[in-house]
């Protein structure tokens, strides 16, 4: 195994070099697939109560809401560009408590679950 490894290295350096980065990228992403796999299907990690340090993506994952139906109940304006913002910042902007925001959401919940027959 190590003579072919000092063959390719030898005889075609780039081309191992290449594979070598695209295996690591591949493990990379793989590897990280999987983090975000396990982290989400946790039940504990499932319709979060809303915090002030969650965003928008957190909450859209937490409750699988898809972001064009979770945008407009948390005043995302769909001209504006996206950026990350925290729910605490987004009450603050809009003059809603985050007890507000959990109520919306849960609502908007319930209807997509009930749509989709979860």
């Amino acid at each position: 195994m190590i003579s072919r490894i000092k063959h390719l290295w030898a005889h075609h350096r780039a081309l191992l070099l290449v594979f070598t980065g695209v295996f690591c990228l591949a493990g990379f992403f793989a590897v990280k697939t999987l983090a975000a796999a396990v982290y989400w299907m946790d039940p504990a990690h499932q319709d979060q109560r809303l915090e002030p340090w969650m965003t928008p993506r957190y909450v859209s994952q937490s409750y699988r809401i898809p972001h064009d139906i979770l945008g407009p109940i948390l005043f995302h304006d769909p001209a504006d560009p996206p950026r990350r913002r925290r729910l605490g910042d987004i009450a603050l902007e809009n003059d809603v408590s985050i007890q507000d925001l959990q109520a919306r959401i849960d609502a908007a919940a319930a209807e997509l679950r009930e749509r989709r027959g979860d």
